[in-house]
C-alpha cells in the first residue's frame, strides 16, 4: 500500500505532488472505512456463531438482534459498532446470580457487573413469565461478545492485508 510520490521543485510539480498526496489520503481513509465495515460484518457472524455454541433456552430474539452499523466518524478513519438491541443480552453475556458468580465473565469490570446483588445465594428466586412460575439460581456467563471481540482482534492483520495489500 506504500506509495512513492516524486517531484521536482517547480510550482507545477509541487501542486501535482500535493494533489497526489490528497488523493492518497482519500484512498487510505476509504480503505480504513472498508476495513472497519468488514470487521463489523465478520463480528456479527462470529457473535451469532458464538451465541449458538452456548447451551441456552433461546427464542431467537437475542440471535436475531445482533447487528452492525456505522458509528461516529473518526478523523481519517471509520468506526463500526456491533450491538444487540435485546434487553436481556447483558444477563447472557455476564451471567447472574450465584451461578454467574461461580462462573463469571472473563472481565466483568468492563461494565462494572456485579453478581447475586440481592443475596439470594443458593436459594435462588421465583419469577412469573408467560403465565407460569419459574425458579432460577442464576446463570453462568456466556461471553459471546467478549469472545467475538477477542477473535476480531486476531482477524485484523489478515483483513488489513486484504484491504490495504501486503506491501
Amino acid at each position: 500500500m506504500a506509495k512513492k510520490i516524486s517531484f521536482g521543485l517547480s510550482a507545477r510539480e509541487i501542486k501535482s505532488a500535493q494533489k497526489q498526496l490528497r488523493d492518497y489520503q482519500k484512498e487510505i481513509t476509504r480503505k480504513c472505512e472498508e476495513l472497519a465495515h468488514r470487521l463489523a460484518d465478520e463480528g456479527v457472524i462470529l457473535a451469532k456463531v458464538k451465541l449458538t455454541q452456548f447451551p441456552a433456552i433461546d427464542s431467537g430474539e437475542l440471535l436475531n438482534s445482533i447487528m452492525d452499523e456505522p458509528g461516529a466518524v473518526l478523523t481519517n478513519g471509520a468506526r463500526w459498532i456491533i450491538y444487540t438491541g435485546c434487553d436481556h443480552a447483558a444477563y447472557i453475556e455476564f451471567g447472574f446470580g450465584l451461578r454467574g458468580e461461580q462462573n463469571p465473565h472473563p472481565d466483568p469490570s468492563i461494565s462494572n457487573w456485579k453478581y447475586d446483588i440481592h443475596g439470594h445465594g443458593s436459594a435462588g428466586w421465583w419469577y412469573y413469565k408467560n403465565g407460569d412460575w419459574h425458579w432460577s439460581g442464576g446463570q453462568p456467563s456466556k461471553p459471546f461478545m467478549f469472545e467475538t471481540g477477542r477473535d476480531l482482534r486476531n482477524l485484523v492483520p489478515k483483513l488489513a492485508k486484504e484491504v490495504f495489500g501486503s506491501a
